[in-house]
């Protein structure tokens, strides 16, 4: 079997994430929206974005909007989530939710996946 950087540097890794991340969204919304489950989903969303800039550069150039899609979002998502945080000093039990305009690009994700199974 032959190397292939972008899957196993990026692509891999970040399928993994996204499944990680759909589980740790799905716990935050069936337990309260708390600190607790928001503080995975961030832990999450982090890598995410430090993966993508890290390697990102590894995707065609006609997925680079995807990935700078989701990048975007997640610098918006961090920022207002290290705000709300900063001001409310939230517990584990807390709510914890706020409103974010730049929403999750769904198709990004979509897109990045298909090329991602498209390479396995």
């Amino acid at each position: 079997m032959t190397a292939n950087p972008l899957l196993d540097e990026l692509l891999g890794p970040l399928h993994m994430h996204f499944l990680c991340a759909r589980a740790a969204y799905q716990d935050y919304l069936a337990n309260g929206r708390t600190w607790l489950w928001a503080c995975s989903l961030r832990r999450i969303n982090k890598a995410v974005c430090s993966l993508l800039m890290a390697k990102g550069y590894l995707l065609p150039d006609e997925m680079q909007d995807a990935a700078t899609g989701l990048v975007r979002h997640f610098n918006v998502w961090l920022t207002l989530w290290d705000d709300l945080a900063d001001r409310t000093k939230p517990a584990p039990g807390d709510p914890f939710v706020f409103e974010n305009e730049v929403t999750y690009p769904r198709d990004a994700e979509a897109r990045l996946e298909r090329l991602y199974d498209s390479l396995r």
